[in-house]
């Protein structure tokens, strides 16, 4: 094969590797380095494995879990998590501290600036809640999903579960428990909107 039919299997990816200055020296290089590849390839196929180059491998979670764990989707995970709990948490704390403007003997005897201050601590309050507890749950899910990557419905109940039940189990937080709820309920209501699609 003569020096110009060979340049011309050079793969676009490594015609970088080819220098103007050292074509010559470069692209024969080049070629060795595809020969290598080409004979680990055939090596692999007469034992029985097919050649998958290093970048596509297929990569493995924790317990050969077929989702791998990435930083990024980590992050994605959490800060997904965050934004819609803290957007929820605020109305729910809005709505709250209105009702309860209303109805409280004390409220209704305060200033206007006293009630939009203690609604606005509520609203406040309630997004910080939420925002930490919607983005745990969601880092709970992605966990699950990257340890044994058991199906949406377990990763879900799993997540729920142990995210609900650390308000449970701490009396200050308890009257948030139906709203965590709601937000577990409305996740699980996209997510099978998204799978049904």
């Amino acid at each position: 094969m003569s020096s110009w039919d060979r340049s011309r299997y050079i793969p676009w990816t490594r015609i970088s590797d080819v220098s103007a200055d050292e074509y010559e020296r470069d692209k024969e290089a080049v070629y060795k380095s595809l020969n290598w590849e080409a004979s680990q390839e055939n090596k692999q196929n007469e034992q029985g494995e097919g050649f998958v180059p290093p970048e596509i491998k297929e990569k493995k979670g924790f317990f050969d879990s077929k989702v791998a764990f990435t930083t990024p989707d980590l992050l994605r995970s959490m800060a997904f998590g965050a934004t819609i709990g803290s957007i929820s948490g605020a109305m729910f704390g809005f709505m709250d501290g209105i009702r309860t403007a209303q109805e409280s003997s004390v409220l209704k005897k305060a200033s206007n600036e006293t009630k939009g201050k203690f609604i606005f601590q509520g609203t406040g309050r309630s997004s910080a809640i939420f925002g930490v507890f919607f983005s745990g749950y969601h880092t709970l899910r992605y966990g699950i999903r990257v340890a044994c990557d058991p199906g949406v419905v377990w990763e879900m109940f799993g997540a729920g579960a142990i995210s609900l039940s650390t308000l449970f189990f701490r009396p200050q937080l308890r009257p948030f428990l139906p709203y965590g709820g709601i937000l577990i309920g409305m996740d699980a209501f996209s997510t099978y909107m998204k799978e049904e699609l």
